[in-house]
């Protein structure tokens, strides 16, 4: 027969074994969501630093480039009339920017898709206008006077190629263009 002792015995061990068994499932529920917590946050680094930080950096670059093309105009549209310092400096910045176009397209994994949900130049328009930019990195120093009609082309061909915005008043040539709308107005 089984005393009142080990009846109180028997039932301890049974609470025990529950409670036991709780705390292991509740440890392993604990270390799942740990587990899918951490791999929610390399996952995310991982995309942050493979995917985001280059193409910021690539919008970056297409800003800097506009700055620039903006900025020298008056060296890029007069080659050869600056200092021989301004000219190097234009050239080696136009060059420097090329040189970076070129290379963030290769840090962007998967650049055709990449681009897509991006809203990124294609990786021919991206190219185009590292040549262009070479381009006009080399004829700051020419002082052919057709020369400026080029560097206008080339400047509108890379504003065209990475989505820079450039007013139609503002393409070349502009005589032309003023010619023609002041026609149609009559």
């Amino acid at each position: 027969m089984k005393t009142e002792c080990d009846l109180l015995i028997m039932e301890i061990r049974s609470l025990l074994y529950s409670i036991r068994h709780h705390e292991v499932d509740m440890d392993f529920t604990v270390f799942f969501t740990v587990l899918s917590g951490v791999s929610i946050f390399v996952i995310g680094q991982l995309i942050v630093k493979l995917v985001l930080d280059p193409v910021h950096d690539l919008k970056k670059i297409i800003g800097q480039i506009s700055h620039t093309l903006i900025e020298r105009a008056n060296i890029i549209a007069n080659p050869g009339v600056p200092t021989r310092e301004v000219m190097d400096e234009t050239s080696n910045l136009l060059r420097k920017l090329s040189s970076q176009l070129h290379a963030h397209l290769y840090l962007i994994p998967t650049y055709d898709v990449t681009c897509r949900i991006f809203r990124l130049p294609s990786k021919e328009m991206l190219l185009a206008a590292s040549t262009h930019l070479i381009g006009l990195s080399n004829s700051v120093y020419s002082a052919d006077h057709n020369v400026y009609k080029t560097n206008a082309r080339r400047v509108e061909a890379i504003c065209d190629s990475l989505g820079i915005y450039i007013a139609e008043e503002s393409r070349y040539p502009k005589e032309i263009k003023r010619c023609q709308s002041k026609i149609e107005l009559a």
